[in-house]
């Protein structure tokens, strides 16, 4: 991974602007698919700083492996993402299929095989270890083909599950 992660880690401390408001992709905002939007003066510590269609992978227990693609809600306004996110740029690779990835069964075995820390919620894979690992690399248009079929099944248990 991190032969092909373009991310250059770039720290921002909000509290410095404190009337700033800021896009933040926190850990709990996940649950709810929408970044939370805050002033500076609310956010307690350093953040990272992000982009649109940026993916961002979270590195804490028991979350292990969830993906978020930035979307950058708002133009006016900067993007952070807090440190319990490992932070992968590529504009050459589908952000949909980096996502799809991440979440795989075998990224996530790959994640809890690494992790450390004293237990439980303090659990965390480290991103040294993750960028070393090796993930399938298509040509973009069979990342484009691999995106398209897995949505399309997920639609059709959409579907399902609504129809139940």
């Amino acid at each position: 991974m991190a032969e092909v992660n373009e991310y250059n880690s770039a720290s921002v401390d909000p509290s410095k602007f404190p009337d700033k408001d800021f896009e933040l992709y926190s850990v709990p905002a996940f649950e709810t698919g929408t970044p939370e939007f805050v002033k500076g003066k609310d956010i307690s510590s350093s953040k990272k700083s992000v982009s649109r269609n940026d993916v961002l992978l979270c590195k804490i227990n028991p979350h292990l492996n969830r993906a978020w693609i930035v979307s950058h809600y708002k133009e006016d306004i900067p993007c952070l993402a807090s440190s319990e996110w490992i932070i992968f740029r590529n504009s050459a690779i589908l952000p949909q299929y980096l996502s799809f990835c991440f979440t795989s069964n075998y990224f996530k075995e790959l994640m809890l095989s690494n992790v450390s820390g004293v237990g439980g919620s303090l659990m965390r894979a480290q991103p040294a270890i993750v960028y070393k690992y090796l993930f399938p690399l298509p040509p973009i248009n069979e990342q484009c083909r691999i995106v398209a079929a897995i949505q399309k099944y997920y639609d059709i248990l959409d579907d399902i599950s609504t129809n139940l």
